[in-house]
């Protein structure tokens, strides 16, 4: 997984502990550091050493619901949307998108204390007809 939006990568929160269960059961996101008001989760990593991380931060909450958006790669899809499903998310899907990147696929689900997380991912198999793989291959 890796994080899509600009925004700050941190969670603010009442209560840690759903949200970690949530980020290890679910997303099945390692772990990288816990403290007593803190976890820290790696969400991808490069060759170059690049990681991307999610904190979540016991504290003052955020004053209104964050969402957080994520892109999964083809292969990874269907056991995001498998597991999120599971924990009430909807899934969206294009049809015949003629746009380069093709059809997308899109899961909403509500996180503890009702922040939102959108998971996103391009299906090249449902791009219109003669689009194929980035754009007519």
């Amino acid at each position: 997984m890796q994080r899509l939006s600009l925004e700050d990568a941190v969670l603010r929160l009442r209560e840690l502990g759903p949200m970690e269960q949530f980020c290890t059961k679910v997303l099945r996101l390692p772990l990288i550091l816990r403290t007593a008001r803190s976890a820290i989760f790696e969400l991808s990593s490069d060759e170059r050493g690049h990681t991307q991380v999610l904190m979540l931060l016991e504290d003052t909450p955020e004053p209104s619901p964050r969402e957080l958006t994520l892109e999964v790669s083809e292969d990874e899809f269907p056991a995001a949307c498998g597991q999120l499903t599971r924990h009430g998310a909807r899934l969206f899907e294009s049809e015949g998108s003629y746009a380069p990147g093709c059809a997308w696929r899109i899961l909403y689900c509500t996180l503890p204390e009702g922040h939102r997380l959108r998971v996103i991912s391009i299906d090249p198999t449902r791009c219109a007809p003669g689009m194929g793989r980035l754009g007519g291959a």
